[in-house]
C-alpha cells in the first residue's frame, strides 16, 4: 500500500498505513486509491499542533524552583499505544511539562507506547519516559525543550543506557497529497491565502540559526548541509498541510447556537448564543479536520475530538472514519446512496464518533463537548448520549440542513436537541467574494508549487 513516511536520522523505516479513498462526487475516481500522510506524520502533526493549545499562558516556562535559571519551551506530545491507538494528546501548561502531564494522568498504560514529542525533551521527561518503559520517542528537528547543553546531554545518557530509542522525525508529505486536499478548498481560499499561512507557521517554529546548531547540539552527526536542505524543504511542506487546514479557518468563523422546531427543522438566529471559548473551538475544530483527512472513507472523511472538563481542559479521545483496522482494499464494498451496486460501505465504515468513544481514556465523559467535522447521525448519537457528552460542536453549517433518507439518518440528535439533552453549535464561515478560479492553469500551477 502506497503511504507517506516520515524520515528519521537513521533512516528506520515507518510502518505503511492502508491508503485508499475516492469519490466521484468528490471529484475523484473511485477506482484510484489516494494518498494520505501516514500515522506517524499525522501523530507528529498533532503534537505540533498542541503546542497552540490556547489555554497555555507562555510560550516558555521557568523550571520550577531553580530561580528563573532555566528555561523550558512549551512542547507538545502524542502517546500511541501498542495497539497503534492514540492514548493522550496534551501540551505543558499550569507548570507541567506535556510529556510529564500525561504520565502522572494517564500511569500505568504508558508500557510500550510510541511517543511523538514536538521538541527534544528535556532531561526531566526523559528519566520519566525511560522510567515508564516506553518503546520510543520521536521529536521534530526545531529548537527543543532546552537548549541548555547540559540538559541536552543528560537527556542523551538517560537515552543511551536504556532500551527507549530516541530519533530525530523528518515529516514528509508528498505533493501528491497536498494537490488532493488543494482541490478540496473553499472556492474563496486562493494560492496566497496558502502561502500566507504556510509561511506564518514556517515562521513561528523554524529558526534557521538553531539548525545550524542542531548538528552538535541534538547531536545529530550526519545533518550535512545538503540534508539541511531537505529538511527544511520537507518542514515547509508539513506547514503547507497545515495551511490548507488552517487557511479557510483564518478567513473568520463562528460558533453559533442552534435550536430545532417541532418538525424537526433545525434553525439558528442570527443573534444566538456563540460558543463559551472560541478560541478553543477554532483549534480543536482545526485537529479534527486535520482528522477527517486520514480517513478511507471513499466518499467523506469525518474527524472527531472530545474534550472533558471544564477548567483544566483534556483531551480525552479523537477518532476518524473508516473501514476497521487493518482492512485492506477491496475487502468491503465501497459504493453509497447514489452508487448502483448490490451493496454498500455503510454496514462496515466505522464513523468518528464510533472510533473515538471506542478508545477514549476516560470512562466518565460527564459534560464532555465533542468538536466533529459532520452532523452525528441516529447511530451515533445515542452512543454520545450514552458517554454523557452534552455538547457537540460541528464544524460545518447545518441549519436547514437535511434529515437524511438514505442508509443514514440524522433525527435523534435533532431530537436530543430540542429536548435540551445535548447543546449544539454551528460553524460559519464568513462569507466573501470568490477569488479563486481553480480551473485557471495558471492558478492551478501557482498552487501547486507554492
Amino acid at each position: 500500500m502506497e503511504d507517506e513516511r516520515g524520515r528519521t536520522n537513521n533512516h528506520e523505516q515507518m510502518m505503511p498505513t492502508c491508503s485508499q479513498q475516492s469519490s466521484s462526487q468528490d471529484g475523484y475516481c473511485r477506482e484510484k486509491r489516494e494518498t494520505r500522510i501516514s500515522k506517524e506524520n499525522l501523530y507528529m502533526v498533532l503534537a505540533l499542533w498542541m503546542e497552540r493549545f490556547p489555554i497555555q499562558s507562555s510560550r516558555v516556562q521557568p523550571y520550577p524552583n531553580s530561580g528563573n535559571s532555566k528555561k523550558f519551551k512549551n512542547v507538545g506530545v502524542v502517546f500511541v499505544l501498542p495497539t497503534d491507538r492514540v492514548l493522550a494528546a496534551d501540551c505543558s501548561r499550569d507548570g507541567v511539562h506535556g510529556v510529564a502531564r500525561v504520565m502522572v494522568n494517564h500511569c500505568g498504560k504508558l508500557e510500550g507506547c510510541k511517543v511523538f514529542v514536538s521538541r527534544k525533551p528535556c532531561s526531566l521527561c526523559a528519566k520519566l519516559l525511560v522510567q515508564s518503559r516506553v518503546s520510543r520517542v520521536f521529536y521534530l528537528p526545531i529548537e527543543p525543550e532546552s537548549e541548555n547543553e547540559g540538559e541536552l546531554a543528560r537527556a542523551d545518557n538517560l537515552f543511551k543506557v536504556s532500551p527507549v530509542g530516541q530519533s530525530v522525525f523528518v515529516p514528509c508529505v508528498e505533493e501528491r497529497v497536498l494537490t488532493k486536499d488543494e482541490k478540496r478548498l473553499p472556492e474563496e481560499i486562493t494560492p496566497d491565502d496558502i502561502g500566507k499561512c504556510r509561511d506564518q507557521l514556517f515562521e513561528e517554529w523554524w529558526s534557521a540559526e538553531w539548525i545550524k546548531r542542531a548538528k552538535v547540539c541534538l547531536p545529530w552527526p550526519c545533518l550535512d548541509d545538503r540534508m539541511k536542505t531537505q529538511v527544511e524543504s520537507d518542514f515547509k511542506s508539513l506547514m503547507k498541510w497545515i495551511a490548507v487546514v488552517k487557511a479557510p479557518m483564518d478567513k473568520g468563523v463562528v460558533f453559533r447556537k442552534v435550536t430545532v422546531t417541532d418538525g424537526l427543522v433545525i434553525k439558528c438566529d442570527r443573534d444566538a448564543d456563540h460558543y463559551s471559548d472560541f478560541n478553543i473551538a477554532s483549534h480543536m475544530m482545526i485537529f479534527a479536520k486535520m482528522l477527517a483527512r486520514q480517513t478511507d472513507d471513499p466518499k467523506k472523511g469525518v474527524g472527531a475530538v472530545i474534550m472533558k472538563g471544564t477548567e483544566d481542559k483534556e483531551v480525552a479521545t479523537l477518532g476518524w472514519n473508516g473501514f476497521p483496522s487493518k482492512a485492506l482494499y477491496g475487502e468491503f464494498p465501497r459504493a453509497s446512496d447514489n452508487d448502483d451496486a448490490l451493496e454498500t460501505k455503510f454496514p462496515y465504515v466505522i464513523h468518528a464518533e464510533q472510533n473515538a468513544l471506542l478508545v477514549r481514556n476516560a470512562k466518565d465523559l460527564t459534560d464532555g463537548v465533542l468538536f466533529v467535522t459532520k452532523l452525528p447521525c441516529d447511530e451515533c448519537a445515542p452512543m454520545i448520549k450514552l458517554s454523557g457528552v452534552k455538547t457537540v460542536v460541528v464544524g460545518e453549517m447545518i441549519e436547514g440542513s437535511s434529515q437524511g433518507g438514505g442508509e443514514l439518518s440524522y433525527d435523534l440528535i435533532r431530537v436530543y436537541i430540542k429536548e435540551g439533552i445535548i447543546s449544539c453549535y454551528q460553524m460559519e464561515t464568513q462569507k466573501t467574494p470568490a477569488k479563486r478560479l481553480s480551473s485557471y492553469p495558471e492558478l492551478r500551477k501557482k498552487m501547486k508549487s507554492s
